[in-house]
């Protein structure tokens, strides 16, 4: 029941996290929680990579801490069509032993001449060749409204791509109406009903009710909903509760509940909870909550779940993301070589410059943050080798460190956490 309420809620908040201006997310940060340490425990880092000035990532590598050092762990590498929409994304592991990369899955995506999705694909590296484990099929209406979604599963004693399963949308102007799951029946080659939703909406075309329904093979229809979920929202029109009921004796009984609450139109909490028929009362079950930046980027989220025996509730898992505008990762940010370390990066409270030579010549440092406000205007004497700058007052983020003397200038990225 947790994961329907959650996809839910997922669907239909979407409008309120629109950040106000475009940016980019540069890095991932994921702690868990450690009940030795009583905190949180830095587990992996997922870094963002934008080629050539584009928008969305080309590259996503997953690293994880083995207590030492940081690992690769995977990656991912991505093309983009002339319509700047993904047409592939190639997911590769690494490999400890012979410290290379190696293929491991491919998603395909094909375009009709409206920049609609018509087909996804996905393979897998089979040592050889890409193996296609199975496709979706999408069909559209002239308004653009997707009316059908199939699937197909291979077939390893054919080897081929077999019909599995069917979703048909049916709208009415652009709001969908109802949507029919269906399987396929290979002893009556067709596709056969399972389960339909139905949708309604309020004044304000908002969605105000889900209804469940299941197909009825001996007299062929549709059964009264067994499941429903009511939709309320606040003065804003912003998603603030979902309740998931489900039908039994002769009456509609409460299951799930979700309660969203914003700031500034962000959704700040998600709270989930399950109904306790013996104090026909809800008690709390998980809840997730957000903390964005001034530019309405969302920059941490914590998972946490309810102790009943404690009655408080226990962190689990955290994310930290960092952000950055687009023109500024337009900037040519220079490789760190043996010439030069900064360290730690990202940095928490003092950062490191170790030059493996003393300076030949005074050095100017510049510190900005990625709107452009100087943090830091430093000169480096000539002959240093070893310098520390104090970040206790830069705020959490992506900043650009400037180096320049007679010789030229270096930028760098900094992370700030």
């Amino acid at each position: 029941m947790k994961k329907t309420i959650i996809s839910l809620l997922v669907i239909f908040i979407t409008t309120g996290l629109t950040a106000q201006t475009i940016f980019k997310l540069d890095s991932i940060h994921q702690y868990s929680w450690d009940d030795g340490m009583m905190d949180w425990r830095f587990d992996t880092r997922e870094l963002y990579t934008y080629d050539n000035g584009g928008s969305k990532e080309t590259n996503l590598l997953r690293l994880n801490w083995n207590g030492v050092n940081w690992e690769n762990f995977y990656q991912f590498n991505k093309d983009y069509n002339g319509n700047n929409d993904l047409s592939q994304s190639i997911q590769q592991n690494w490999d400890n032993t012979g410290m290379t990369w190696q293929d491991s899955s491919r998603e395909l995506y094909t375009y009709n001449t409206s920049n609609l999705a018509v087909m996804y694909q996905y393979a897998i590296w089979n040592g050889a060749a890409w193996m296609v484990f199975n496709d979706n099929q999408y069909a559209y209406d002239t308004m653009g409204n997707r009316i059908e979604d199939i699937r197909r599963d291979l077939n390893f004693a054919t080897m081929i791509l077999e019909n599995s399963q069917r979703w048909v949308y049916n709208y009415s102007g652009s709001l969908l109406q109802d949507e029919i799951y269906q399987e396929w029946r290979d002893f009556l080659s067709a596709w056969e009903n399972v389960e339909k939703k139905d949708y309604s909406y309020n004044g304000n075309q908002d969605v105000s009710l889900l209804e469940v329904r299941a197909w009825q093979t001996v007299s062929s229809d549709w059964s009264d909903p067994y499941e429903q979920s009511i939709f309320s929202y606040n003065i804003d029109e912003l998603l603030e509760e979902v309740v998931e009921q489900i039908y039994g004796s002769g009456m509609w009984n409460n299951s799930t509940r979700g309660l969203n609450s914003y700031t500034n139109g962000n959704l700040t909490q998600l709270l989930g909870q399950e109904w306790n028929s013996g104090t026909t009362s809800w008690d709390n079950s998980f809840r997730q909550l957000r903390t964005f930046d001034v530019d309405d980027n969302e920059i941490e989220l914590i998972y946490e779940s309810w102790d009943d025996i404690g009655s408080a509730w226990d962190g689990f898992l955290r994310v930290v993301k960092f952000w950055s505008p687009e023109e500024t990762l337009g900037v040519s940010f220079v490789e760190l070589t043996d010439e030069l370390k900064i360290y730690p990066n990202p940095v928490s409270h003092v950062v490191n410059i170790n030059f493996k030579n003393p300076t030949a010549s005074a050095t100017q440092l510049h510190i900005y943050t990625v709107n452009g406000k100087l943090l830091v205007d430093q000169k480096i004497d000539t002959g240093s080798i070893d310098v520390k700058i104090p970040m206790v007052d830069a705020a959490n983020g992506m900043l650009i460190m400037h180096l320049e003397n007679n010789h030229g200038k270096r930028i760098y990225k900094l992370i700030k956490k």
